[in-house]
């Protein structure tokens, strides 16, 4: 989403920006890709020399493993485990060891093995993605920890999903979104740390491309301690070691670290991954980085999504599909995939960036803008639409559940002709879209529907429909299930635009969207923190989690700010 439209004076890029002409339109993105050396998960090659897992229990974890450990992508029979080395740590001819375990003192070692010294180099920036698929259990957790010349990570922990022909009893998430760095400090992610869930969600913006606090709060500075520069010099990232700084310094934060290495994530992305509300342009076969010096311009918006796609790649640890042979980019980067959570829970997890159309109407006009319900704008693509059709259709879980970047209800003000949609970049923008896929969730019917939503900064609860009005104005739609939105970590919200009168925070504001959007039962627009979902055989639970972004982490206190009940078979939100 557009945080805000700042006057901020850029550094002249137009060096950089001629310099990129390199870049072939013809070959576009996709070649951009297949040229370079794009890491990919390896699998540990086996050992019998056990010199290389000794450890010095007294040696600095941080010196040499500065971005500690995370794991992701997992499927019944494994994980992705991840690592980066300090540069200066490495050494020529020294392998890196991997070993999991049941236990955490690694008493009863279930998995372990080494990835070659000639694996562990600049071209992937040092990150080091193990891939253990087929080698645990099912439905259990698990302790791991890299060792490098002695030195041992902090032990991180890691859960395999349940299998396809399990029942669970529960399962629950923690969904987070939206964790810009200069705009607060992590003290949700000392609470994640010890929260008691079996996953977390992360619905995207992991990174904010910017080093100038172009996304932070209008009535504030950068926090203390937040203010870094790139090594290109702009305000926002444009190569890849912009990216990779980026990376970095996100993941150098200690309470962001003890979280990643408690729980095991299933990652989404959203636009500030690269940039600011950017989209794909079929005309031109290229993407279009609206905020970026030269970002309208295709040999440059090609180099840096390319870039921004590369850092992605190497520093999340995400089960996606890479293939450089095929020529076109939404070919070549599928990130779309589902996962199985036994008969309990069927998940997808879709790419709301890499194949949506522009604004719909380019000036930015939304009053006399007429464009958002034209039927041939897309969000999703051919392939993906179709893909997300026929996962809905098959799925037989207790709940269906859609991990979404962007707002799918409406979020409007005013009546009839007067309506004004508030956010194009959401599911507002692709209103025939929209209708098309909750009319085929509508038909075919599955058990419960539930939506997690992130990007918009703020908690919600309301209710999906199978239309809106939109298309067919003067028909009547019934639920068909709820949307629940976790609010920010730390990015920024309307409390941090607007000092609000008296209880404004708390209650006007809020009513004013209910008031005009009556398939909303909950808003929250001014506190950061997080949610957790819990499904059961017979509800999802949604609980909100308000977290101060300007306390020092150590001392923010968590408070629940709301907590709803869905019953199996019924969408409905039942306030606790």
């Amino acid at each position: 989403m557009s945080d805000r439209n700042s006057g901020r004076q850029r550094a002249n890029r137009r060096d950089f920006i001629g310099s990129i002409g390199t870049a072939s339109i013809a070959g576009g993105l996709a070649a951009l890709l297949a040229e370079r050396n794009v890491a990919r998960p390896v699998a540990a090659t086996a050992t019998t020399d056990r010199d290389i897992f000794a450890t010095d229990e007294t040696a600095d974890p941080d010196a040499t493993f500065p971005q500690s450990v995370a794991s992701g992508g997992p499927t019944e029979s494994g994980v992705i485990l991840w690592t980066r080395l300090a540069p200066d740590a490495v050494i020529d001819s020294e392998p890196l060891g991997v070993q999991v375990a049941t236990d955490d003192g690694f008493e009863t070692v279930v998995y372990e093995g080494t990835v070659p010294a000639d694996r562990l180099s600049s071209a992937h920036d040092y990150t080091v993605k193990i891939d253990l698929d087929g080698q645990l259990e099912a439905d259990r957790f698990y302790h791991y920890r890299f060792v490098y010349d002695g030195v041992a990570t902090r032990t991180g922990r890691c859960r395999t999903l349940p299998a396809a022909d399990a029942s669970p009893d529960s399962l629950s998430f923690a969904v987070l979104t939206c964790q810009d760095y200069q705009n607060g400090y992590y003290g949700a992610y000392r609470h994640l740390a010890t929260e008691a869930v079996d996953f977390l969600v992360h619905l995207g913006d992991f990174i904010y491309e910017s080093a100038d606090g172009s996304y932070t709060s209008p009535t504030t500075d950068i926090k203390d301690g937040r203010d870094f520069d790139l090594p290109s010099g702009a305000d926002l990232a444009e190569s890849l070691a912009d990216f990779r700084t980026l990376y970095r310094i996100y993941r150098g934060n200690e309470h962001l670290q003890r979280a990643l290495e408690r729980h095991t994530v299933i990652h989404g992305w959203d636009d500030h991954e690269i940039g600011n509300n950017r989209y794909w342009d079929d005309d031109a076969g290229a993407p279009v980085l609206p905020d970026k010096d030269g970002g309208e311009q295709p040999e440059t918006a090609m180099e840096i999504t390319a870039d921004g796609i590369q850092a992605w790649i190497e520093y999340v640890p995400a089960r996606v599909e890479f293939d450089p042979t095929e020529p076109a980019l939404q070919d070549q980067l599928r990130l779309w995939r589902d996962l199985q959570f036994g008969d309990l829970v069927d998940m997808t997890v879709t790419d709301e960036r890499l194949f949506r159309d522009g604004p719909p109407c380019e000036d930015g006009r939304r009053l006399t803008c007429t464009s958002e319900e034209a039927a041939d704008r897309t969000m999703l693509g051919g392939e993906q639409k179709q893909y997300f059709k026929d996962w809905v259709a098959d799925s037989d879980a207790v709940w269906t559940v859609w991990a979404n970047e962007v707002l799918t209800m409406p979020l409007t003000v005013g009546d009839g002709w007067n309506q004004v949609e508030l956010f194009h970049d959401s599911w507002d923008g692709f209103q025939h879209e929209r209708w098309e896929l909750m009319q085929h969730i509508a038909d075919v019917d599955p058990r419960n529907v539930v939506v997690l939503t992130g990007d918009l900064h703020a908690a919600l609860a309301g209710y999906v429909k199978g239309g809106y009005g939109e298309i067919e104005p003067f028909e009547t739609y019934d639920r068909i299930g709820v949307e629940l939105m976790t609010p920010a970590i730390s990015s920024v919200n309307a409390a941090d635009v607007v000092d609000f009168p008296g209880d404004w925070d708390d209650d006007a504001l809020a009513a004013l969207a209910t008031a005009a959007n009556d398939h909303l039962e909950y808003v929250d627009w001014h506190h950061h923190g997080y949610a957790v979902v819990e499904f059961t055989r017979d509800h999802c639970t949604y609980t909100v989690y308000g977290v101060d972004k300007d306390a020092d982490p150590r001392d923010a206190d968590r408070t629940t700010l709301a907590r709803y009940r869905t019953p199996d078979g019924e969408p409905e939100l039942e306030e606790l």
